[in-house]
Parts: C-alpha cells; structure tokens; sequence
C-alpha cells in the first residue's frame, strides 16, 4: 500500500510540476501582476494631479504613439515608448499624461509609470484618448493597462449646441458608466463652437456639469473643454469658470495652437484668466504631429515646453519650426528634427542659454 501511494505521490507531483506553467498563462488578466486600478484609486490619483490648490495651471501633453509597420519597429517602440514616459515624468514634470495609440503602447507607458511609485519624481496618471467610442471590453483593456482615466467626448465630437444634448446621447452616458463599472474614470471632453463658447458664463458650465454629474450618477472627475475657432486668425471664445467650481472638479481647455512666438504661454494665461483649473496641451501644438514623429524627439519637446511654461524665468531661448513643415512628407519631419537638435533648444528645460536667431529662416522666441 506504501508503494502505491508513493508511486501515486510522484506521479501527481510530476504533472503539478508539468502543468503549473500553462496553468499560470491561462489565468485571466485580472490576475496578472500587472491588474485594472481600484475606481476610487484611480479617481483619486487622477482628481489630485488635476487641481490646483495653489492656484497654478496644471499643465498636461498629449502624445500620438504611432502605430509600428512592422516587427522590428514594434520592439524598437517598447524602448521608445518606455523614454518617452520617463521624459514626461522626470523632465517635464507634468501634472498627467494624455496618450493616443495602441493598447500595447499604452500599456508599456504605464508600465514605466507605474515602475516608479515610491521613487522621485513619482508616477504620473495617464489618460487614453481613442479615436472612437469604446466598447466595455475597451474600456476594460485601457483599465488592465494602467489608464487612471480616459476620455469620453460628447456627441461623438460633434459641437455641443445645448446642455440638454448630453441627456439624449445615449453612446455617451453608456461609455461613462461602463468605464465606471471596469475601474477607469471618464472624463467628458465637451466640444463648443466658437460662438457657443462666447455665449457660456459661470452659470453655464456649472449647469453643464450638473447635467453631466446627474447622468452619470456622480461628479466627474474633470471636465475638458475643446473650442473650434471661428477662423484660423482669431483666438478662440473661452467660457467663463467660477473658482469654486474648478477647485470641486477641475475644468481643462484645450491648447491646439502651434508652438512658437510664446503662443502656447498666452493661450495657457487665458485659459487661467478665465477661470480653468489646468490645460490639456493637444498634439497639434508639436510641429509636425502627423509625420510619424520620433518619440525621443516628442519627449525633449515637451520636457522643454513644459518646463518653460512652468518657469518664472524670463523666456530667453528659442526653437525652430520651419514652414517647409506644411509639406507633408517624412523627410521634412526629419530634417525638422535635425534642425531642432541642432539649435539645442530641447536640452534640459532649465538650461535657458540664449541662442542665435534667424527670423527669416523660421526662428521664434519662446512656447
């Protein structure tokens, strides 16, 4: 009887040991070291990054990660992807992360974020901005990435023409309660014409988020406001903030103006002028987003950007944004890129030494 059990024993232990590894790659990703956040949690970390108790701008980028063409660039943006993140963190210092790409990009992001919780400067909270509405499985990948919130535009994106719009855009309320429900915050994107956003005071982005909190069954976390100018000439109409409000839930606007002659800085002092608790600075402000950027240039603009942005130091230094840009075409991104290493524009944002200006060849002063 000995015999048999022993034998019994060995071979039970035999098979553990051979099917523990599959066993291991068939738990759920829930399971994995790597899990979807506490709602609370991830509401928390993201509220805290957003206000302002200081009353200082909170300041944020936007990041295209493009999509790799083939295996090797897939592995090569990992590493990328992975500077990139700690740029954001250890350079720019921003107060959150607005990212656009990939389910893998994002992941490996956050990854680099979440890597250095205990050390300084800590991680910060990432946002995903898909380019459509999410299904609850989306949402549920976002959250198993890491994404402490994502963004969720009303009315697919189309111009909001009156508050009481949200309460009939069915696709949008969905979306915010199924990202609730898997552990990720919503945040609404609110998009305005020019001419609403003119017509919009306290009142009306306070009933705005009122009408929103009763949809959704609760305050959101933050608010972002995006205005579509009347023309390309004319700065676009804000809508006017009371204080109280942004401290309960911070208000964003977005910046979409191009980089130079210190236009994302005055942008950014109207949007606090009137009211706004903190700016999402959108890819359109990087020269050149849509040519497949190199993320390590990406990285040192905005580590330089931000940090400028910041700074109460007078802006003396420049960078070159070169009007061969308008030519869509690789090699102009790449030759934008030398151009801008070359200047030294983007080395350490706190290293602000002066240098030569050609106006006629595309130099401006300042962000």
């Amino acid at each position: 009887n000995f015999s048999v059990k022993f034998e019994a024993y060995l071979f039970s232990t035999m098979m553990n040991r051979l099917l523990y590894p599959f066993a291991i790659l068939s738990l759920p990703l829930a399971a994995s070291s790597f899990s979807a956040p506490d709602a609370q949690l991830a509401r928390g970390r993201l509220h805290e990054a957003l206000s302002s108790p200081s009353g200082k701008m909170t300041l944020s980028p936007e990041m295209v990660i493009p999509e790799p063409s083939d295996p090797t660039a897939l592995l090569l943006q990992a590493t990328a992807v992975t500077g990139l993140s700690e740029k954001i963190r250890t350079k720019a210092k921003a107060n959150a992360a607005w990212i656009q790409g990939s389910t893998d990009a994002l992941k490996n992001f956050c990854k680099e974020q979440e890597n250095a919780r205990g050390n300084f400067p800590g991680p910060v909270p990432v946002v995903f901005c898909p380019s459509e509405g999410c299904t609850s499985e989306q949402l549920e990948e976002f959250a198993q990435a890491g994404a402490s919130g994502v963004l969720i535009t009303v009315c697919n994106g189309d111009e909001l023409s009156a508050i009481d719009d949200i309460k009939s855009d069915e696709s949008f309320i969905t979306q915010m309660k199924n990202a609730l429900d898997v552990g990720i915050q919503p945040v609404p994107e609110i998009v305005l014409s020019d001419a609403t956003a003119a017509s919009f005071g306290e009142d009306d982005v306070a009933a705005l988020v009122e009408t929103i909190t009763g949809v959704l069954g609760s305050e959101p976390v933050s608010v972002l406001f995006t205005i579509n100018p009347g023309s390309e000439e004319q700065e676009v109409s804000l809508p006017k903030v009371n204080k109280a409000l942004g401290k309960k839930v911070p208000i964003l606007g977005s910046v979409r103006v191009a980089a130079g002659e210190a236009r994302m800085g005055t942008e950014t002092a109207r949007l606090k002028d009137a009211g706004f608790t903190g700016a999402v600075l959108r890819s359109d402000c990087v020269p050149g987003f849509r040519m497949n950027p190199d993320l390590e240039v990406v990285g040192r603009f905005w580590s330089a950007c931000i940090g400028d942005l910041k700074s109460l130091k007078s802006k003396n230094f420049s960078f070159r944004a070169k009007n061969s840009l308008e030519k869509n075409i690789p090699l102009e991104w790449a030759k934008y890129q030398k151009d801008i290493l070359d200047s030294g524009a983007l080395g350490d944002p706190e290293d602000n030494a002066s240098i030569m200006m050609n106006s006629a060849n595309g130099d401006y002063k300042g962000f």
